[in-house]
């Protein structure tokens, strides 16, 4: 059965969304069926590189089904444990003039239920703001706070997420931005095997992303790569 009706998307682990179809023929006893393409199973499958998922595709063509993703460089989805804080950051913000973004950060977060979602949002309000101190440039105190101030006030409000697990590569970029040591392990945790496919295709296209991280390396000791976006 060929999947021809365009539902909508479904996010990866790995920072791509793909597209998912209805099912030619509705099957009353599983409504919420959708189906991938074998391309996009390949990349929910994490394999990066597009020789080894034409011939994952390939496969399933000969097969009639699929094939075992491991064989073509898939894997299972990598999952870190995302420790409790010792010391929130929210509390010391709260009721200060920083809790107005902070409030404002934390209802959008909590609007959206992907993290595809939550990552672009994010990265917009950071855009903006790196775009407001673009003026202090050559103010050397300035431009080291500012960006300090930014992940303070995304990490006050990423907490309200409650989150105990990462599992997927937004979550991972922003946690290791953060100002808990634990949060920022974390993700730079479950980037590190991505550091040179999945997290440096997404940081190249993310030119906020790679120009927050880099502000903010007086701030914590980010690896290079990450500051780098992906690159050594």
């Amino acid at each position: 059965m060929s999947p021809k009706k365009l539902y909508g998307t479904f996010p990866t682990p790995y920072g791509i969304t793909i597209p998912v179809f209805k099912p030619e023929v509705f099957d009353p006893s599983d409504p919420d069926r959708v189906l991938f393409t074998m391309e996009g199973t390949a990349i929910f499958a994490g394999i990066h590189d597009q020789d080894e998922r034409r011939r994952f595709v390939a496969d399933a063509q000969r097969l009639g089904g699929c094939p075992q993703f491991e064989d073509d460089g898939g894997h299972s989805v990598p999952k870190v444990a995302l420790p409790i804080p010792r010391h929130a950051a929210y509390p010391r913000v709260a009721g200060m003039e920083a809790d107005v973004p902070v409030e404002a950060w934390t209802t959008d977060i909590l609007d959206c239920s992907r993290w595809c979602d939550r990552g672009d949002l994010l990265l917009g309000i950071i855009g903006n703001n790196q775009e407001q101190a673009a003026a202090w440039a050559d103010d050397t105190l300035a431009a080291e706070i500012h960006p300090l101030g930014i992940a303070i006030t995304m990490t006050a409000a990423l907490e309200h997420l409650c989150e105990t697990e990462i599992d997927c590569l937004e979550a991972a970029a922003l946690y290791a931005l953060t100002t808990h040591d634990e949060w920022r392990r974390a993700g730079i945790a479950w980037l590190h095997p991505f550091q040179e496919t999945w997290f440096r295709d997404w940081s190249t296209a993310r030119p906020h992303y790679t120009a927050f991280a880099r502000s903010l390396e007086v701030s914590f000791e980010l690896p290079q790569w990450v500051a780098g976006g992906g690159r050594a």
